[in-house]
C-alpha cells in the first residue's frame, strides 16, 4: 500500500526538523497543516499537461505567510528554513504525481495580521523549461456534455455543501474544506478533484477507508445518488444532470 504523501511529508518533517523548531512548530502551526496546504497549493495552481499522458505542472515559487515572530524564532534556529520547506515540496510534488520543471522556491512574508497558529500559502509558476506553464482553469460544467450541474454533498450530520472548488479536501483535520467532527475519519480522508467537469473522489489512504455504494474504493468517479460512507458518517453525492449512480470508473480494494 502506498504511503499517504501528507503523512509522509509530516514523517519528513519531524525526522530533519528537530530540536527547537519542531517544539515551535507544536507550539504554533502543526506539521500536518503545513502539508495540507502545501498540497493544496500545488493541485490548486498545477499547470494544464498537454496531454493525458503527461503530468501536471507543479507550481515553483512559494509565498509563505506567517507571523513575524514566527518567522523570526524558525530563522533563528535554522537559517535554511526556506530550502528545507522547498525540499519538501519537491519530494510532496514527486508524491503526488506532479512534474516539477525547476527547482522550487520559497519566499516567506511577515504578516502582523496572522496569528501563531496561522499561515498562508500562495504558489505560481516561476519558471519553466518551455517558457511558460498555463495555470489550470476551472471547467465548466455548462459546456461539457453530461457534465456535473450544481453538484454536492448532502452530509448525514444534516449539512448541504455545494461544490465549487476544483480541489476537495474532507476529514478532522481543521483545514479540510468539508470538516467532520467523526472521531473514526482520518485527519485528511479523502479529496475530490474535478476534471472534465466530472468529480472522482480519492481516498487518501485513510485508516479506516472509504465506502461507496458499499464497495471499498480507492478512487471513483462520482454518479448522481452516490452515497459515500466514511467512519460513522454518511455522504450522499447529488448534481442536477439526472444520471444515476453506477456508470463512474472505480477503483475497489479487494479484502485480504
Amino acid at each position: 500500500m502506498s504511503v499517504n504523501p501528507i503523512d509522509k511529508l509530516e514523517c519528513q518533517l519531524e525526522s530533519l526538523i528537530e530540536g527547537a523548531f519542531l517544539r515551535l512548530f507544536r507550539r504554533t502551526i502543526d506539521a500536518r497543516d503545513i502539508a495540507v496546504l502545501l498540497l493544496r497549493a500545488i493541485e490548486d495552481n498545477a499547470g494544464v499537461p498537454n496531454s493525458l499522458r503527461e503530468r501536471p505542472a507543479a507550481p515553483d515559487h512559494f509565498q509563505i505567510q506567517m507571523n513575524p515572530a514566527n518567522i523570526r524564532d524558525f530563522l533563528a534556529e535554522y537559517p535554511d528554513f526556506s530550502q528545507r520547506l522547498a525540499r519538501l515540496i519537491v519530494d510532496l510534488s514527486e508524491e503526488s504525481g506532479f512534474l516539477l520543471s525547476a527547482n522550487p522556491t520559497v519566499q516567506l512574508l511577515a504578516n502582523h495580521k496572522l496569528t501563531a497558529l496561522e499561515v498562508t500559502i500562495a504558489a505560481k509558476h516561476y519558471r519553466s523549461t518551455r517558457g511558460q506553464t498555463a495555470r489550470m482553469q476551472p471547467v465548466n460544467a455548462s459546456v461539457e456534455q453530461g457534465a456535473a450541474q450544481n453538484p454536492a454533498l448532502h452530509i448525514s450530520d444534516a449539512r448541504v455543501i455545494p461544490l465549487v472548488k476544483s480541489v476537495v479536501n474532507v476529514g478532522r483535520e481543521r483545514y479540510n474544506d468539508i470538516v467532520i467532527a467523526d472521531g473514526y475519519i482520518s485527519r485528511h480522508h479523502l479529496q475530490l478533484r474535478k476534471r472534465f467537469g466530472f468529480y472522482s473522489l480519492f481516498d487518501v489512504n485513510s485508516r479506516g477507508g472509504t465506502r461507496v455504494n458499499d464497495n471499498n474504493v480507492a478512487e471513483h468517479r462520482l454518479q448522481n445518488g452516490d452515497v459515500i460512507a466514511i467512519g460513522r458518517t454518511t455522504l450522499v453525492y447529488t448534481d442536477d444532470n439526472e444520471q444515476l449512480a453506477g456508470g463512474g470508473t472505480t477503483q475497489i480494494l479487494q479484502s485480504g
